[in-house]
């Protein structure tokens, strides 16, 4: 993996600005697929009288939707770059949600929330994960770990301000502003959104002592075409190891918050308790995400997430064992700050193992099927509800996924295979350098 960059937070103020917009991206991904499912089912049916039920069981088609517009998008970001798929993906996801908060009848509720899971896998997955890899080669486990804080801020913030807005302006006029909000921040993405630091006149990692030639190098990241076509990938082993590792895992994560507050309530807490639960979980995840992203720095992927893994299954035996507010509160430190460290972990091996260069080639597939994998918890969840009442079966499911993600991980490669360097030659025009 080359030389590990110091553990420093000088990224630079283009970079931190990159670093605020992905914040942002993984703040609205984190809203759309995991914690407004707390929220959208329950205000909806109260709302129209439709089984909440019936409700939630669209979240898994939706996440379905979701793999097919990673597949797409991921495509388009090699095309077209990711300011392109931002602006694009936020103006359309905008017109979506001020359509969801006119709706009128449950077809339309799945096709929505579908629609969102869609393109909010474009700006707020593959985006910022492609941003992170491209500008911070070297410190993107750092640079992640701020970027991913914004799960955390929506975990903190998304659930209580929307039932606050959907009960004092109602659902219709809520989700009108929230479309109207990511409108602006799509128009203002083609402004923001640099592809490359190379084009916004900075330097990968801010170090300004760096050999490449900012102009050469944004004219040979132009040029440059990835070995890792999909046919390769496809026979790639460690792709099939990340995807499918990293996919056990996050299914787990997000099989645990997605339905945290719905737990609480079913073992006896109030829904007022749940929530501040929640919001408890939300702080330590801003702590949890930042920590994960110095491990990752420090000790390195392969080992931060194994060290990550252990961590989520000792607290599922908590969960399963709890019985008090005491042990409720500890198990919401330890959901909360282990909830941005696997978006962290997945987006930094696909870096770590293929490189800067070809990191948008690989996450390609890594994405999709890594996504396919993540939207299967409801499934499990819904069965442990209907022949246990509670969600204690998932539980001790997801010790096993959790178990078999940590075993494929732990037989990734610990080096780069992408290209780690470009070059040019006078004689032979474009070449590229790899290890």
């Amino acid at each position: 993996m080359g030389e590990r960059a110091k553990i420093k937070n000088d990224f630079g103020a283009k970079g931190w600005s990159m670093i605020f917009f992905c914040m942002l991206m993984y703040y609205n991904f984190a809203a759309w697929t995991a914690d407004g499912i707390n929220i959208f089912s329950q205000a909806y049916a109260k709302e129209f009288g439709w089984d909440p039920s019936l409700l939630l069981s669209f979240s898994t088609p939706a996440n379905w939707v979701g793999v097919i517009g990673a597949l797409i998008f991921a495509q388009v970001v090699v095309k077209k770059g990711s300011r392109f798929v931002s602006a694009l993906g936020l103006i359309i996801q905008g017109i979506i949600s001020i359509w969801f908060g006119n709706i009128h009848s449950v077809i339309a509720y799945a096709i929505a929330i579908s629609a969102l899971n869609f393109f909010v896998s474009g700006f707020g997955y593959v985006v910022p994960g492609t941003i992170m890899n491209v500008w911070f080669p070297r410190k993107k486990g750092l640079a992640l770990g701020w970027a991913t804080m914004g799960m955390g801020f929506c975990t903190a913030s998304f659930v209580a301000l929307l039932s606050y807005s959907f009960s004092h302006l109602g659902i219709s006029k809520t989700m009108t502003i929230v479309g109207c909000v990511l409108i602006v921040l799509g128009i203002a993405s083609i402004f923001w959104v640099k592809d490359t630091p190379e084009i916004a006149g900075a330097y990968p990692d801010n170090e300004p002592n760096s050999k490449e030639d900012l102009e050469k190098m944004a004219k040979l990241m132009n040029a440059y075409k990835s070995p890792f076509t999909l046919k390769v990938l496809l026979k790639d082993k460690d792709m099939w190891l990340i995807s499918l590792g990293y996919g056990c895992v996050w299914l787990v994560t997000i099989g645990i918050v997605s339905q945290y507050v719905v737990r609480l309530v079913s073992v006896g807490y109030s829904e007022s308790f749940a929530l501040t639960m929640l919001s408890s979980a939300a702080f330590f995840c801003l702590i949890g995400s930042y920590l994960w992203g110095w491990l990752d720095q420090k000790a390195g992927t392969k080992k931060a997430s194994m060290i990550y893994i252990v961590s989520y299954i000792i607290t599922l035996v908590l969960l399963l064992v709890e019985g008090n507010v005491v042990l409720t509160f500890i198990t919401s430190i330890a959901v909360g700050s282990g909830l941005a460290g696997i978006k962290n972990f997945i987006t930094s091996m696909t870096g770590s193992v293929y490189g800067r260069y070809d990191f948008a080639a690989a996450n390609r597939l890594v994405t999709p099927i890594a996504n396919s994998v993540r939207a299967l918890p409801f499934v499990i969840l819904g069965v442990s509800m209907k022949y246990s009442g509670g969600f204690d079966i998932a539980y001790m499911i997801f010790i096993v996924i959790d178990l078999v993600g940590l075993v494929l991980i732990s037989r990734i490669t610990s080096e780069c295979k992408g290209t780690i360097s470009l070059e040019i030659s006078e004689q032979d025009g474009l070449q590229t350098a790899a290890k």
